[in-house]
């Protein structure tokens, strides 16, 4: 059988769940009958690819340029409208976006066609949800297009219009599919496939010489932290509110905040360290900046917190942690309901409740038998619902749909039954 050639494209704002999420899916892919093809909009996200990947594969960075609607002349119009004649702006609006795709997203997806000249491609895999750019480009190549939908989409007439037009969508939970019904997208067109664990490197049971004492941590010590790039909405102001009434709780534990800001996105880490100077826990607060070796550093904590403010799509590190056995206390919206069974897998708090976020973790952090009970329930669901190989074999089974429509004939059975890892990473 020929090798079945797909472009996948990573668009994503930095080197986030959905690259990881991407890693996984390749390296489980099966390479006797698909051909990846990945173009990345950052340079770290090669970076992180080049060093995981189990397997070669061809790769390049395509940057899209920037948003039209975000640089400063488009800011100042908009506003100027506001004050002067606000019921111009949305006509203003939609007059800048129009622009956006002659001048931003036209050449983006002409730089894509040019990089998969002669490639053959059978399908593109879009990995961060509605593009229009990928819309564009699988229009001038006529093959489906599947766009794996990560979080809300953006709700303006334009989207309502194309959004429909994606062949098929990948929903990363079912939040995120009621959110693409409601702006138009047919239930038909949608799919449910919660993202990839490679269960191989979110291995309880795996070695690692990190410590606590590298980070100038006690051994003994009780720790407990929040991982996740350090944007505004993943809340980890929240999780350092809740740390100040943990520590009052249990005075020998320490906080870790675990991750790094994105590309312009240091502003929001420095006020993190200045609240923490401010609540009077900054020697209890350890800031790890970007760790590449997560599931070590999951290890080093007893409890896990996750504090997001806005609806999670999904929670990729819930499920990283559970796999690691440790406890998970979340935030009440979204995706971490579909993952945790709160009070039997974990528990879950309402949003932006640093009071009852703290009592949750101070409370698994003085029962020790409690949190093993409530890990390894977790670590065993994780197991059963969010397996590197499930994932994979619920896609290919999507991609042989899409590519038996296009060509008329039935493709081989195997295809679906050949999904299976590459190796171990050691």
């Amino acid at each position: 059988m020929n090798l079945i050639n797909i472009l996948f494209i990573e668009n994503s704002v930095g080197l986030a769940g959905s690259t990881m999420s991407l890693c996984s899916l390749l390296d489980y892919l099966d390479a006797d009958l698909f051909e990846a093809h990945i173009a990345l909009s950052r340079n770290e996200q090669e970076g992180y690819l080049l060093g995981h990947l189990r397997r070669p594969a061809h790769m390049t960075v395509i940057a899209p340029g920037a948003s039209l609607r975000q640089a400063s002349w488009a800011q100042r119009l908009l506003n100027s409208t506001q004050r002067r004649v606000p019921w111009l702006r949305g006509s203003v609006a939609r007059a800048i976006a129009a622009l956006e795709v002659f001048v931003v997203t036209i050449p983006y997806a002409l730089r894509l066609r040019r990089w998969i000249k002669d490639r053959n491609i059978a399908l593109i895999h879009h990995n961060n949800g509605f593009d229009v750019g990928a819309l564009l480009l699988s229009y001038m190549l006529r093959v489906p297009l599947i766009a794996y939908q990560r979080g809300d989409e953006w709700n303006s007439p334009l989207v309502r219009w194309l959004a429909p037009r994606v062949t098929r969508y990948i929903a990363n939970s079912e939040a995120t599919k009621r959110n693409l019904v409601s702006i138009g997208v047919p239930t038909r067109q949608i799919q449910v496939i919660y993202p990839p664990l490679d269960l191989a490197v979110f291995n309880l049971t795996r070695r690692s010489t990190l410590t606590r004492t590298a980070f100038g941590v006690p051994e003994s010590s009780p720790c407990f932290g929040i991982v996740g790039l350090l944007v505004a909405w993943k809340g980890q102001d929240v999780f350092l509110r809740a740390a100040k009434r943990v520590l009052g709780q249990v005075p020998d534990a320490y906080a870790f905040v675990i991750g790094g800001a994105p590309r312009g996105g240091r502003a929001y880490e420095e006020m993190l360290r200045a609240l923490a100077a401010e609540l009077g826990i900054a020697d209890r607060v350890i800031f790890t900046g970007f760790r590449s070796d997560v599931p070590d550093m999951l290890k080093l904590l007893h409890v896990v917190a996750h504090a997001s403010v806005k609806t999670e799509p999904f929670g990729r590190v819930i499920a990283e942690a559970m796999a690691m056995g440790r406890p998970v206390v979340a935030a009440k919206a979204g995706g971490p309901t579909e993952i945790i069974d709160d009070g039997r897998t974990g528990f879950l708090v309402p949003t932006r409740d640093d009071e009852a976020l703290a009592s949750r973790i101070a409370a698994l952090l003085r029962d020790p038998e409690m949190a093993a009970r409530i890990g390894e329930a977790g670590r065993r669901t994780v197991i059963e619902k969010f397996s590197a190989e499930d994932h994979v074999r619920l896609v290919t089974e999507l991609y042989t749909t899409m590519l038996d429509r296009r060509r008329k004939a039935p493709m081989a059975k195997q295809l679906i039954h050949n999904v299976r890892p590459v190796g171990r990473r050691r």
